[in-house]
């Protein structure tokens, strides 16, 4: 239990529950990590957790997202997206403070709730969520993928959440 006012850093009752609401705030939506659809990436470049080259369209160079977390291959995670799975990109929204210009708050605020990460580079956001496999759409200001692509995941969380439906972009 948290025990805080407004504007205040967070107290807790007791550091079990510290760290309850610390591995709810950096968990995955569990439709990711339940699925076989993880790679590593070496400078964005899709790779198998042994650095073999992966493919966004071959799921035989695919892995569970533990093979994919404990393997020391590449830069970090990525998840091939299809089966439902779909990834808003909003690039270069953020600013030096972490946060979000007009058009993202536009669109964070229609998707209340949607599990939200910071992209590599700091400046971005990811949004995830679920869409029918379809060809990915780049539009003014973001872009959203469906299928046949993959996404770098940082597990830096900007707003813990569930998979949303994203369709309404497209």
């Amino acid at each position: 239990m948290t025990i805080a006012g407004r504007g205040r850093t967070p107290r807790y009752c007791s550091t079990r529950c510290r760290m309850a609401a610390h591995r709810a705030r950096h968990r995955l939506p569990r439709e990711l990590t339940e699925r076989v659809r993880w790679v590593r990436h070496d400078r964005k470049v899709p790779i198998t957790p042994d650095g073999r080259p992966a493919s966004s369209t071959d799921p035989r160079t695919w892995s569970t997202y533990r093979e994919a977390a404990r393997s020391k291959s590449g830069d970090g995670l990525g998840y091939v997206l299809g089966a439902g799975i779909a990834c808003l990109d909003l690039d270069n929204c953020l600013d030096e403070r972490g946060r979000p210009d007009a058009r993202a708050r536009a669109i964070l605020a229609r998707v209340p709730g949607a599990y939200v990460e910071v992209s590599p580079s700091g400046r971005g956001l990811h949004v995830w969520g679920r869409a029918p496999e379809q060809r990915g759409r780049r539009h003014r200001g973001y872009e959203v993928y469906s299928v046949g692509r993959y996404i770098t995941v940082t597990g830096n969380v900007y707003q813990p959440g569930r998979l949303v439906d994203l369709s309404v972009f497209f």
